[in-house]
């Protein structure tokens, strides 16, 4: 984790629309659930989707004075009943009390829910600041029960390689925004490739094979179209594989060939699309959930990705680049996505207040930390050691325990154990507070025996998560040892091809780094510390 990179307290907050209503839940890992109703009366009155058509169809500039009072909007229709008491609680209790601490809010939207997803929700405004925009409230999204695959982490070895793909004649001034991003990754020594010109897609498919890339950019145009059906649609303009004139030389490439190509590139860990109307979803025929850019991006399962729910200015968007480049290669977050987006978004609100793009950049966020990369992490994985890890082997625990928490990896596990430890602490208050009534009539017995129970159950299930735990380490120490023996084999295999001066495949390069993200990931999960040594 980056040295200053705040402490992320997580608001899971989920939206689900059943019949006319929408019902909104949230929680911390800390806390309770809470439940409320999305005030949708408001969202979708007549005066506010105005003023929300005004933003979309105006050309870039409005008031500043409108984006505020839509922005207050949106947050007064979210944060309402339990929600805002939990908010509340989190910002002055946990927040605003320690700035060591950040609040991330993950909006998790659910497919049935198409017209609330399409909101701006970056917009949101309260006590004066787009939350969007700081990074003690960082906006992130999610699209809830889309089936993206395992949760995936973002770091990768050493410094990231970025590929920045230009197709030519769009008529927008990209060299401003490829001098920006340019600089800012030449300042911090992060290697890149810029694949510009005429770029059919199978020259992205190409350039992706040849090299490890964990960044894809893409400046050009999107669209996003909608058919007689409802369905919609999203594409990318690449050149035509044909010999055209630079005027007619375009290839609009649909959302499901995109996610065909990319699905095949596991390394990527970031995508960010630079193209107006990236971020808009909409639904996909016969009732198969969102579609567009953004969703075929996530489930071709990249990780990360920031895309524009608007046409963006081409002097908005190079400042966007530039910014977020610079802070997510130097300074005092650096490797983290969901800062760098918040920071850049912030730089375009004080260089052009009257312009919507601070919240055009939408950022879906599919892992546990949005760290990509740390600058202290430099060296191969094979040469790293595991500190203060013993593969001694503990008992193993009964059969059923093991596939009672088999779908809890070792990051669950532990994170577990802080929240049934505050759970028995409001037991044994309760236990305590009945016991010291003295005597007890029926009611007030029958309860305290249910928490009694209850404290013994819970006691019963950390010693049993304990016991899990310490076995799901031991079992990952062994799987640690065997991996690191084969990334040791695959590099003597490729030392010798380079010795020899003979060709060294793409599978064995690829073998090789999938070992070494594999090991660096295995060593992290050991190396940190669980919540018992911490109380200890």
């Amino acid at each position: 984790m980056p040295e200053h990179s705040p402490n992320i307290i997580d608001l899971d907050i989920r939206i689900f629309k059943a019949g006319d209503e929408f019902t909104v839940t949230a929680q911390t890992p800390d806390s309770g659930l809470a439940k409320g109703q999305l005030d949708a009366d408001a969202l979708f009155d007549d005066g506010l989707q105005e003023k929300l058509l005004q933003i979309r169809e105006e050309p870039f500039t409005t008031d500043a004075a409108l984006f505020q009072e839509v922005g207050d909007a949106l947050f007064r229709a979210l944060f309402r009943e339990q929600i805002r008491d939990l908010f509340l609680a989190v910002w002055s209790q946990q927040v605003q009390s320690n700035e060591e601490n950040a609040l991330r809010l993950r909006l998790n939207i659910d497919e049935a829910a198409i017209e609330v997803a399409r909101l701006p929700w970056e917009m949101m405004h309260w006590r004066g600041a787009f939350l969007a925009t700081q990074i003690n409230t960082l906006v992130t999204r999610q699209i809830l029960d889309m089936d993206y695959g395992d949760i995936k982490s973002l770091t990768v070895e050493g410094l990231p390689r970025v590929l920045i793909v230009i197709p030519r004649a769009s008529g927008l001034d990209t060299d401003a925004e490829e001098r920006a991003i340019s600089a800012a990754l030449d300042k911090a020594g992060v290697p890149y490739d810029v694949l510009k010109g005429k770029t059919p897609l199978q020259a992205l498919d190409d350039a992706l094979a040849e090299k490890d890339y964990a960044i894809l950019h893409f400046i050009g145009h999107a669209q996003f179209e909608q058919d007689e059906a409802g369905a919609v649609s999203g594409s990318l303009r690449f050149n035509s594989a044909d010999d055209l004139p630079a005027e007619e030389d375009e290839d609009w490439v649909p959302d499901t060939d995109l996610q065909s190509l990319l699905g095949n590139y596991r390394g990527l860990k970031l995508v960010v699309l630079n193209a107006c109307h990236t971020g808009e979803v909409g639904p996909g025929a016969a009732q198969q959930g969102f579609w567009g850019v953004i969703p075929a991006t996530l489930r071709a399962g990249i990780p990360a990705v920031a895309a524009m729910q608007y046409a963006i200015r081409d002097d908005v968007a190079a400042l966007f680049g530039e910014i977020f480049y610079k802070r997510l290669t130097s300074g005092k977050w650096v490797g983290r996505v969901d800062i760098a987006v918040t920071l850049a978004r912030n730089a375009c609100l004080l260089a052009f207040p009257d312009d919507r793009g601070f919240a055009t950049p939408t950022l879906y966020l599919r892992s546990r930390d949005g760290v990509i990369f740390e600058l202290t992490k430099g060296k191969n994985a094979a040469d790293g050691e595991t500190a203060d890890v013993s593969c001694e082997k503990p008992p193993k625990p009964s059969g059923h325990l093991l596939y009672r928490y088999r779908n809890l990896d070792i990051e669950a596990l532990d994170a577990r154990q802080p929240l049934l430890k505050s759970r028995l602490q409001r037991v044994m208050f309760q236990i305590d507070e009945l016991k010291s009534r003295g005597a007890l009539d029926e009611k007030s017995a029958w309860r305290l025996h249910r928490y009694e129970k209850n404290r013994d159950d819970l006691e019963r299930e950390m010693d049993e998560l304990q016991d899990v735990l310490a076995w799901r380490r031991y079992e990952t120490c062994e799987e640690l040892r065997a991996l690191r023996k084969q990334l040791a084999d695959k590099n003597r295999e490729k030392e010798a091809l380079e010795a020899a001066g003979a060709y060294i495949s793409y599978d064995l390069k690829n073998t090789i780094f999938k070992l070494n993200e594999r090991i660096l990931k295995l060593q992290e999960l050991l190396e940190a510390p669980t919540s018992l040594q911490i109380e200890q």
